[in-house]
């Protein structure tokens, strides 16, 4: 019979998420996820851009990254929620082959009832405006490549709300969902991918400002017994999967949301 099907393949060699050559943005990199995430991609070759508002600390951050040997960490000054700090990560970048936006998130627990316009509108606009204009600004040349990687950092709340949350950043965090997955479907012809990756709760320096913000009795021990591991995630389990998703090895996943939270979530 001839064919493919049933067929057994010839060997290959092992897939190596290999990043050399490709640029890569990681947004709100300074700490926690975002930190680990550049740290990630630096480690598999890529040149990775870091940004923030304060350029001491964007400068410790650069030489702490050139430590690690193989990528070249670059860094950018500005406010990714102005044009012009958006325009100032673009023109540092250059040509942006991944772009992970990780920036967002929210300290003060608000309900629907407590919220005022302009909270919901913060966070709107931190966790799903910035990303959408990050994307629109670095699809045109993703396209014409015919390569590119989008990957958004999401929050396990887009699938299951829990008390002492922020309203606008549940509502944010699951229409940046929505939203990868519909631009995964539009790019994918373009050899584009977009994907999402939903952590849970995870041991990170904005947890602890969240801790500060929240009402008594909220703390690591209440968060880790939610969680079937019995602990919170540490920044390095979220990072992990960004390397695959960045490179060729993941060219045939998209509009995939990844849910990384201890078996806290599992549909």
């Amino acid at each position: 019979m001839t064919g493919t099907v049933g067929t057994v393949p010839a060997p290959v060699a092992p897939l190596a998420f290999d990043l050399t050559g490709r640029t890569a943005v990681v947004t709100g990199a300074r700490r926690g996820i975002g930190a680990a995430i550049a740290a990630a991609l630096l480690d598999h070759g890529a040149t990775v851009v870091v940004c923030g508002r304060d350029a001491a600390q964007v400068d410790a951050q650069v030489e702490q990254l050139a430590r690690r040997g193989r990528g070249k960490p670059v860094g950018c000054v500005g406010d990714l929620t102005t044009q012009a700090g958006r325009e100032q990560l673009l023109r540092t970048a250059g040509a942006v082959d991944i772009l992970v936006n990780n920036a967002g998130g929210f300290t003060r627990p608000v309900t629907a009832l407590q919220s005022t316009a302009d909270e919901w509108d913060e966070q709107i606009a931190l966790n799903l405006t910035v990303p959408f204009l990050l994307c629109q600004a670095v699809l045109p040349g993703m396209v014409e490549r015919r390569w590119g990687r989008i990957i958004n950092i999401g929050s396990v709340v887009a699938t299951a709300p829990q008390p002492d949350n922020a309203i606008g950043y549940v509502a944010a965090k699951s229409g940046l969902v929505g939203f990868t997955r519909q631009l995964a479907v539009e790019v994918a012809r373009y050899g584009v991918t977009a994907n999402v990756v939903n952590p849970g709760t995870v041991a990170t320096e904005h947890l602890l400002d969240y801790f500060a913000a929240a009402d008594e009795g909220v703390g690591e021990e209440s968060l880790s017994s939610r969680i079937p591991v019995g602990r919170l995630g540490r920044p390095d389990e979220i990072a992990a999967v960004v390397p695959f998703l960045a490179s060729d090895a993941g060219a045939f996943t998209t509009g995939a949301v990844i849910d990384i939270n201890g078996g806290a979530v599992t549909a």
